[in-house]
This record gives structure tokens, C-alpha cells and sequence, in this order.
């Protein structure tokens, strides 16, 4: 009876670590569902990025009567006299009017100019990463420019348009365009 008392017990013995070892193996070891997958087609589709991303409708609504937009590559700050001076893929495209302070006290022009140097770097900063266009337009599409006075008065007008932050900015406008001045190809987009 010994004999089968020893069998008895090493079963139950056997059975009970076969019962404690699976009991604690880790939930990793169990079988996986297999990960439904949403096929490429079934997934929302997002249009393709703008190459003028947040300035796509205002460029081309000043393109709309002829005109030529060029990449701006660089943003200089004159932080003293309150003015940029662009560059653009031909050259230069020249310096900005002047940005004047504005307010009752030292306190808000203060503010006031803080304001500005930090709309000028995030100008800068959109130019260096390829966000900023020079467009050159007719100036009977260009309802923010004043009427520029003189006979000489160029039917080109241009603006600086920079996307900050998916919002597009006007960054400054030049009331006339000289076309003799301009690089020929860029003179040629003008008739296009």
C-alpha cells in the first residue's frame, strides 16, 4: 500500500506544479488574434499639400490678373530703423517701409515693438524654411494698397506673404514695381 500511496502522491504532486506552472506563465505565451488591418483605400484621404501651403488662395487670387510669385530665401531684420529687406530667388526685392511705434505710453510702445521683432523673426524664420513668397501682381487686384500718387505709377504691385504657423501673413507690400528693373525671366512671368 506504501507503493501505491507513493504513486497517488507523486500524481497529485505532478499535477499540482503542471497546474501552478501554467497558472503563472505569462499572458504573452497565450495565442494572438491576428491585428485586422484598414486597407490604404478604406482610410481617409488627405489632399496633397500646397506648395504655398496657408498662402494658397491668396497667392493665386492676386495671380488672377497676370502676375509672377517667387520664393522668398532670406529675411534680413533691421531691428534699429524697424524694416526687412528681402531676397528672393533673382536678388533682391529691397527693403520694406518702416514699421512706426505706436501708443499713449513708453509702456505700450514697448509692447508695441516687441510685437513687431517678433513678427519680423517668425517672417525670417518662415523665409529660411521655404514658407515666404514675393508676389507681384496687378495693382487692380491689390485692394490694401493705397493709390500711389504720380504719373509714373508701375500697373505692378507686390506683397510678401509668409505662412506662420498654417495662418497666412502679409509681411509688406511695395507699392510699385519697375519691370526694368526686374531679372528678365522674372519679367517674363509677368506676361504669362
Amino acid at each position: 500500500m506504501n507503493a501505491f500511496f507513493n504513486a497517488f502522491f507523486s500524481a497529485v504532486l505532478a499535477a499540482a506544479l503542471l497546474s501552478a506552472t501554467i497558472a503563472t506563465m505569462p499572458a504573452d505565451a497565450a495565442p494572438r488574434k491576428k491585428k485586422t488591418t484598414v486597407p490604404p483605400a478604406a482610410s481617409v484621404a488627405q489632399p496633397p499639400t500646397d506648395r504655398f501651403l496657408a498662402c494658397d488662395v491668396r497667392v493665386r487670387d492676386y495671380l488672377r490678373e497676370g502676375g509672377a510669385v517667387i520664393r522668398v530665401t532670406k529675411i534680413e531684420v533691421d531691428d534699429a530703423r524697424l524694416q526687412l529687406n528681402i531676397h528672393h530667388e533673382y536678388g533682391e526685392a529691397g527693403r520694406s517701409s518702416r514699421k512706426y511705434l505706436r501708443g499713449d505710453s513708453e509702456e505700450e510702445m514697448r509692447k508695441n515693438l516687441r510685437g513687431i521683432l517678433d513678427e519680423f523673426a517668425a517672417a525670417a524664420k518662415a523665409a529660411a524654411a521655404g514658407r515666404a513668397w514675393y508676389v507681384i501682381a496687378a495693382r487692380k487686384v491689390m485692394p490694401d494698397l493705397r493709390d500711389g500718387s504720380g504719373e509714373n505709377t508701375s500697373p505692378w504691385t507686390a506683397i510678401v506673404l509668409a505662412d506662420f504657423e498654417g495662418k497666412c501673413r502679409p509681411i509688406t507690400f511695395y507699392q510699385s514695381i519697375d519691370r526694368s528693373k526686374l531679372d528678365p525671366e522674372v519679367s517674363k512671368k509677368l506676361d504669362e
